[in-house]
């Protein structure tokens, strides 16, 4: 996520931010208005020396400490620098920042530096040290897309058929949650299946605080899923979304590699055809000369296969279910949520 020097405009909790990277090398993130004239520095640009420039009058910041070091009208001036340079009253607010497996982290407090060294973003083990990440701002807050991703038992009903085996009548009564209390760290749950198609499904969802949801899932073939989510509140309705996942293939055993280890009825379902059929109407796949090649040579090589599946499941997250979600979610937290506390519900 992290690419040339900025500076980059950044919005979090309603505040005007930008990040950029100083002549030593290092990531910052300062308030994102001139306190000169109220200029965005978003667009300005980082120096030659590693210093942030205003585009306006040219005001010149320090990254490590925010300080105005140079105005380049006062320049020769003794008394109108002593006025303005390395005065509280010309210098930004700096946000500290760690940079943890390609992502910056920012901490949302200026004054709490100490408490921020000593603090460590959550992070998954189980992804490599810079994974793909994607980004997507969506218009609903911060609480209704965390509580999102903890409710499993959505899936079959407001995505049914956009993947497979996710249908109404797929959906299964789910066992209570096992919890662990995590204290400060967080929480973590673990549970089942919520769908014929996933019996013996193992899952395990963690809270990291303060906005950060990990779900690994285990299915009964020996595939893991896991989706890395981080829900971070920019403004009071909006909220940016950063997502990163992981798939470690099953054994293959003795059934055809290209499979990717699934067996009996997972490999039935994981032929539906998202299109709103269910599983007793898929027909036969009618093998075409094009189709026939692309199986021997997944047969090969197999990672082939896997290479296919994953692309299109990340055209699908990218598009029609995140957007089912965004739907439900912004009436909810647009309309839903307001009607509850003036009393409107019964």
């Amino acid at each position: 996520m992290l690419d040339g020097n900025g500076p980059v405009p950044v919005k979090l909790l309603n505040q005007e931010l930008v990040l950029w990277r100083d002549g030593t090398g290092a990531w910052r993130c300062t308030g994102g208005i001139c306190p000169h004239r109220l200029a965005p520095l978003s667009q300005g640009r980082v120096t030659q020396s590693g210093k942030l420039m205003c585009r306006f009058h040219g005001w010149c910041f320090r990254g490590a400490d925010g300080a105005c070091v140079k105005v380049p009208m006062a320049e020769g001036d003794a008394e109108a620098e002593a006025r303005l340079l390395e005065t509280p009253r010309t210098s930004l607010a700096i946000y500290p920042t760690k940079v943890v497996k390609g992502l910056l982290f920012v901490w949302p407090h200026a004054e709490s530096a100490s408490e921020a060294a000593a603090a460590e973003p959550f992070m998954s083990e189980e992804l490599e040290e810079a994974p793909e990440w994607n980004v997507v701002d969506a218009p609903a807050s911060w609480r209704v897309w965390m509580e999102q991703t903890w409710d499993p038992s959505h899936a079959p009903f407001l995505h049914q058929f956009t993947l497979p085996f996710f249908a109404p009548e797929n959906a299964k009564a789910m066992k209570p949650f096992e919890i662990e209390d995590l204290g400060h760290a967080g929480l973590r749950v673990r549970h089942g299946g919520y769908m014929h198609g996933n019996e013996g499904l193992q899952a395990q969802r963690v809270f990291g605080a303060p906005c950060c949801n990990n779900s690994t899932y285990k299915y009964p073939d020996g595939r893991e899923v896991g989706f890395h989510f981080y829900f971070v509140p920019t403004e009071l309705d909006r909220v940016r979304q950063i997502t990163t996942s992981y798939f470690r293939p099953a054994p293959s055993g003795d059934d055809d590699p290209s499979q990717g280890g699934l067996k009996g009825n997972q490999l039935t379902v994981s032929r539906v055809v998202p299109r709103g059929r269910t599983i007793s109407e898929v027909p036969k796949e009618r093998t075409g000369l094009v189709a026939a090649v692309l199986s021997r040579v997944e047969r090969r090589w197999p990672h082939v296969a896997r290479v296919r599946r994953g692309i299109k499941v990340l055209k699908i997250l990218r598009g029609r279910l995140g957007d089912q979600d965004n739907a439900v979610l912004s009436f909810q937290d647009a309309v839903g949520l307001p009607s509850v506390q003036r009393g409107d519900m019964r």
